[in-house]
């Protein structure tokens, strides 16, 4: 063991960490069990012996959980703030700090809690959900890249104010229906922001401070936009998500709410002319790709919403100015041609991804005898049939089905066999949540795994 640079060992435990499941959901549950999983992974290491421990130490503290939720996590909380307060060179390593519901904290532990978490001058990652948050907490962030604060409620003792983050790249904004958070600033100064998520309430201009405009971006810098909705999509909300766009000229990326825009609705066509990536609606991928250079799409469609398949109108694929290189359609009702269609109008795919209703006559057709030369990375999966709201939640099921006959894997073994004929570049099919298929040269390999892509 002496022989390996410790930088070497370093590296190891680094790729034990990353190995743990993605997050995928994004909500504070997930996202604190995944922290807490990355510190237990390499905490029986800092026990083996001293030069482990002194290897592992900046893994073990580079993410911090303060959980408010339970008395059982409060104790876990109280007990790290301590090993902090006693070993302040500790504090040096912290470079993400997850904070929720210490709302359910008494005052003089989270007094005690905010004071050694002020003091922590390398976060480059702060995650706060349901938090009273002082000024002082977010004062003096010079490396703090990316921050999350989903619910944040301003002290009771403190008047909003003018925070600034001169090296955010990432800021996600959720009130999540709490007034007390949408009032939360009067204005975020950021300079370096690159990646912008906001609940629509900001769309309304209701108030002085439940407006877009608290967010003062600059233009050239920002590139992705995502817009959620925790209530009703509104005529006003579109009108605000215009003068936004106006605002976000030059985004490359563009998420928007699941919820149906009204029927005269329309984008300016100079608006986002350099959009490459769309996520929305079905029903209106159209006209926010129209004219603009979008290579990768992702639509959802929403019940009801009639995909038409034939060559005289304009279609869902073909939306922008350039070729289609990456398509995801999600709550697609599939049928015997959608197949034939997809690779007939976009031979220069080089990801397909569906998820498909499915519906009592549907067998799963799937045929892959239609030439697609760049295609690398394929996946067919089913859904059920959508329950009001139209939410993309459900879990995704196999593409075939089980049945009486055992025909669910002859079915996959002879797509499989067959994909490389006229999809000759594919390096990765899936066709069931819980496997996919790999090709390198001539040989077909089978992959064992659970969860999302």
């Amino acid at each position: 063991m002496a022989s390996i640079p410790e930088e070497i060992w370093l590296q190891i435990f680094e790729l034990l960490q990353n190995a743990l499941s993605r997050v995928t959901r994004g909500d504070a549950s997930e996202q604190i069990d995944h922290d807490r999983a990355r510190a237990a992974s390499v905490r029986p290491l800092t026990e083996t012996c001293q030069t482990f421990h002194r290897i592992c130490q900046p893994l073990l503290f580079e993410t911090i959980v303060i959980d408010g939720d339970s008395e059982a996590s409060r104790q876990k909380a109280s007990c790290l703030i301590d090993v902090l307060h006693r070993k302040p060179h500790l504090k040096t390593m912290v470079s993400r700090v997850h904070i929720c519901w210490t709302t359910l904290m008494n005052k003089k532990l989270w007094d005690r809690m905010e004071s050694v978490l002020v003091g922590l001058c390398s976060i480059r990652d702060m995650w706060i959900q349901r938090v009273y948050v002082s000024t002082r907490l977010l004062d003096r962030r010079p490396r703090l890249e990316r921050l999350v604060l989903i619910q944040a409620i301003r002290s009771p003792t403190e008047e909003p104010t003018i925070h600034s983050f001169d090296s955010l790249k990432y800021l996600r904004c959720d009130p999540n229906g709490l007034p007390m958070a949408i009032n939360y600033f009067t204005a975020l100064v950021l300079p370096a922001l690159e990646s912008l998520r906001i609940d629509s309430v900001y769309l309304t201009g209701a108030t002085d401070r439940c407006d877009h405009r608290v967010f003062q971006f600059n233009h050239v810098s920002l590139k992705e936009l995502i817009i959620t909705s925790f209530f009703v999509w509104t005529e006003s909300k579109e009108e605000g998500l215009v003068e936004l766009l106006k605002r976000a000229s030059r985004i490359k990326s563009l998420k928007l709410p699941l919820e149906e825009f009204s029927h005269g609705f329309r984008l300016p066509d100079d608006l986002v002319p350099d959009l490459e990536t769309l996520d929305g609606r079905a029903d209106v991928a159209s006209t926010f790709c129209k004219g603009r250079p979008v290579r990768d799409l992702r639509a959802s469609f929403p019940p009801g919403f009639t995909w038409s398949t034939t060559d005289d109108v304009p279609n869902l694929i073909q939306p922008g100015s350039v070729p289609l290189e990456h398509l995801y359609l999600d709550w697609i009702l599939w049928k015997d041609d959608t197949m034939e269609y997809i690779a007939r109008h976009c031979p220069q795919l080089v990801s397909l991804k569906i998820r498909a209703e499915r519906v009592d006559h549907m067998d799963g057709t799937l045929t892959t005898r239609y030439p697609m030369p760049k295609l690398r990375r394929a996946t067919f999966l089913s859904i059920p049939e959508p329950e009001p709201p139209f939410l993309s939640t459900a879990e995704p099921g196999p593409w075939y089905e089980d049945d009486e006959d055992g025909c669910k894997a002859g079915k996959e073994a002879k797509l499989v066999q067959g994909s490389r004929e006229f999809w000759p570049q594919l390096e990765y099919l899936r066709l069931d949540p819980e496997h996919f298929w790999t090709y390198q040269n001539l040989e077909v390999g089978w992959v064992q795994v659970k969860g999302v892509e």
